[in-house]
């Protein structure tokens, strides 16, 4: 007894989802907003941003909190200033607990940074309001339970 068409495009979706949004998160907010390895034209900076809001849906990270953290780790990479050390943290579940409390303090501007680590940050404010509404994650999460419904 083989799969249906139905389970098979249910893994499809879940796997390309998977695949689109780890190079969203890999290509996007990694390479290009964190370490800016390379330079993009305006029109290209926002189909990437389009494009992370897509295949991240309800997980989608603010990409200026998830700049600044992954610079702040690099600079104090396991010291102290390190936003998700597990040196400095007790446990792994307490290292995720501190980095979405930093994430969330840094998404909402709550933590102070040098200039240096907001230099060439991709801004777009109203996506990134869009993506942080309750409503909009709603909304993915219900679109993802219809699907495999």
């Amino acid at each position: 007894m083989g799969m249906n068409v139905d389970q098979m495009a249910i893994i499809l979706f879940f796997s390309g989802h998977w695949f689109l949004s780890l190079f969203s998160q890999t290509f996007f907010l990694h390479r290009y907003s964190s370490h800016q390895m390379f330079t993009m034209n305006k029109f290209w900076e926002r189909f990437f941003h389009i494009f992370t809001f897509i295949s991240q849906g309800s997980s989608y990270l603010n990409t200026r909190a998830y700049a600044v953290l992954h610079r702040l780790h690099h600079k104090y990479s396991d010291e102290l200033g390190d936003p998700h050390s597990p040196i400095n943290s007790g446990n792994v579940f307490s290292m995720m607990w501190n980095t979405a409390k930093v994430y969330g303090n840094l998404k909402n501007e709550k933590i102070k940074v040098e200039p240096s680590m907001l230099k060439n940050i991709p801004d777009w404010n109203i996506l990134e309001r869009i993506g942080d509404f309750w409503v909009t994650r709603i909304l993915w999460g219900t679109g993802y339970f219809i699907f495999y419904l």
